[in-house]
């Protein structure tokens, strides 16, 4: 049986530093309010590696007020005061509230039920030195304990994620048991910022956002473009492999579509459209979603029980509305290519088929270096689609198809979309960041919209099951991921650049290009400088630059000796190999690209402090 190891929470459940997390951002709230008299506080949570409070301000903050409010943050947690905690009426608090012009918190009292707080006619506060303030807990004990923190940025945010509600300003800080720990985290930003696929884009030329075609469309340039087609290449020949049938499907459809899927009345407000066509009368819309495509292919004509499984899988491109604020590179985008696959079966194959798929998406995550995978089961929210027969027989299945295999899973109860139970699978990039990773989902809703039916072995109709499931899910923010993951330096295998040939000198050109000739025809793409040539020393920093996986030099003495020399990506000067037989090196190379071996230059790093991946 696999081993369920439990629940998972919302973060302040989880994380062991929510009550430092929580009391900093109080004691930063305080200290606002201490050099702002007049401040109205919003709300102020524990998140991921920090905190942040949302204020309404007297005057409007910037980045050059965080050495203050911090420097005052350090006189009260160096005086160590007391965290204590009250208890009084629901009344009581909104004319304590109300007196001290703290209109937010006067709304969040009023908005309290049984679940939220004051449902017993209580509200809780809690207070250190002079600041009090709404609040439920944990916190630590005394204002001493905040010791190793730093306020890290400021933005704007509107009160409760509302554009028709007041703006107020967001201070974001973190806070760590010591400063060990905070400088590890500080170390790790800036990792991240060297890793950051908009910069990486930009200096090796890899993708652009034109704002004249449209923010959130991504330009996949030459270099990246490589990328994307070996990455293309594998997994289709990957599917081909694992019997999944690939199709293509419009990239718009009629209304009526969108209507029946239940897209246009849940997800209407992401949805780019109506298109009138046809005078008028014909209303589309463009695609969010590949599901109900791959549901017509199915549907193009009657299916017997003996087609089944049948996997339909499709590299498909769709377009949903974000708001530009949530707008990130290639990681939030408006048009991405999503790998949707399908699998049409019966309920007695179902546990069999999640099996097949999770065995792939962890082979998947594997192969491009991705660790330390979290497996979720995330059962039925409150609000769904379906019977509760049909959820009990759905999660089975994922269940069983976990047990089989005895990985170890988390239970994420409640945490399935509204149509589908499903398994999540999270897990680490290189520096240490989960990123969300490859789904499997059972779609109760489809199926009963669309009356999806095969022929059974009784010549009835029956229902088939449809499990839904993506491994990149997003090629854009996958590729986008894999560049950081990465830090621009490429496995050879989807590497744009896989050899650059720099000869010594000109008279060494004619080796040089037996040598790229020698690549090439074993498929290796291959950079050869041309005359006039410029100082070697410059051609291999150039080459470096460009993220070449491997340089090779050669002059008179090579040539003579048909051999190479060979420089690895990143290699300081005179670390390279002389005197390698040309044929050992091409051997060489083809075995590392059709191993997809990782980058020679990966390097995954340490344990330490997390950090949020930019977007989840």
């Amino acid at each position: 049986m696999a081993k369920q190891l439990g629940r998972r929470g919302d973060h302040g459940e989880e994380d062991p530093l929510h009550p430092l997390r929580h009391s900093a951002a109080h004691v930063m709230a305080g200290a606002v309010m201490d050099l702002l008299p007049g401040t109205k506080l919003g709300i102020g949570p524990a998140i991921r590696d920090g905190f942040y409070y949302d204020l309404a301000t007297p005057r409007p903050l910037g980045p050059d007020d965080l050495p203050r409010i911090e420097a005052r943050m350090r006189e009260v947690t160096a005086a160590d005061v007391p965290f204590e905690r009250s208890e009084m009426s629901r009344d009581e608090g909104l004319a304590l509230f109300r007196q001290g012009g703290q209109d937010f918190k006067v709304e969040l009292i009023e908005g309290f039920d049984a679940t939220e707080g004051a449902g017993d006619g209580t509200v809780s506060l809690y207070k250190h030195g002079g600041f009090v303030d709404l609040c439920r807990g944990p916190h630590v004990r005394r204002t001493g304990e905040i010791k190793a923190f730093k306020l890290m940025s400021i933005a704007g945010a509107y009160w409760r994620g509302r554009e028709d509600r007041p703006q107020l300003t967001r201070i974001y800080g973190t806070v760590w048991p010591s400063q060990k720990d905070l400088d590890a985290y500080l170390g790790k930003l800036k990792e991240i910022e060297r890793r950051d696929h908009r910069a990486l884009g930009r200096d090796l030329e890899l993708f652009r956002i034109d704002e004249e075609l449209g923010s959130g469309l991504v330009l996949w340039l030459p270099n990246l473009s490589v990328v994307r087609e070996e990455l293309e290449t594998w997994w289709r020949k990957v599917h081909h492999e694992r019997g999944y049938t690939l199709v293509y499907t419009p990239h718009m459809a009629h209304a009526k579509t969108y209507q029946r899927s239940g897209h246009l009345d849940k997800y209407g407000e992401n949805m780019y459209g109506p298109l009138q066509l046809d005078e008028g009368t014909q209303e589309f819309w463009i695609k969010p979603m590949n599901c109900p495509g791959h549901v017509k292919v199915f549907q193009s004509r009657i299916r017997s029980y003996r087609e089944l499984p049948l996997r339909i899988g499709e590299l498909g491109t769709v377009y949903r509305y974000e708001r530009g604020g949530t707008l990130h590179g290639m990681q939030r985008v408006r048009g991405f290519t999503q790998d949707d696959s399908h699998i049409f079966c019966t309920w007695d194959q179902a546990q069999e088929e999640i099996g097949k798929v999770f065995d792939l998406a962890t082979e998947f995550m594997r192969l491009f270096g991705y660790s330390d995978p979290v497996i979720y089961l995330s059962t039925r929210p409150e609000r769904r689609l379906g019977t509760d027969e049909m959820w009990d027989r759905a999660e089975g299945a994922l269940r069983e198809a976990l047990g089989v295999r005895e990985v170890p899973y988390k239970v994420d109860e409640g945490g399935g979309v509204f149509y589908a139970p499903k398994i999540d699978i999270k897990v680490m990039d290189a520096i240490g960041r989960e990123w969300q990773g490859p789904t499997i989902q059972i779609d109760l809703n489809l199926p009963e919209r669309f009356d999806v039916t095969y022929v059974n072995e009784k010549g009835e109709r029956e229902r088939a099951v449809m499990v839904h499931r993506v491994l990149c899910g997003s090629l854009e923010r996958f590729v986008g991921g894999l560049i950081e993951h990465y830090a621009g330096n490429f496995p050879l295998w989807l590497a744009w650049e896989q050899v650059a040939v720099v000869p010594v000198r000109e008279d060494g050109m004619a080796y040089a290009r037996r040598v790229a000739q020698e690549l090439r025809a074993h498929g290796i793409r291959v950079h050869l400088d041309e005359p006039p040539l410029a100082d070697m020393r410059e051609r291999v920093r150039e080459a470096q630059h460009r993220r070449a996986s491997y340089i090779v030099v050669v002059g008179a003495k090579e040539a003579e000796a048909e051999t190479v020399s060979v420089r690895l990506r990143g290699a300081a000067k005179g670390q390279e190999e002389r005197g390698v037989p040309l044929a050992d090196f091409v051997a060489r190379a083809v075995k590392e690209r059709d191993e997809k071996a990782l980058p020679h230059d990966f390097k995954p790093g340490e344990e330490g402090p997390s950090v949020a991946a930019t977007l989840e």
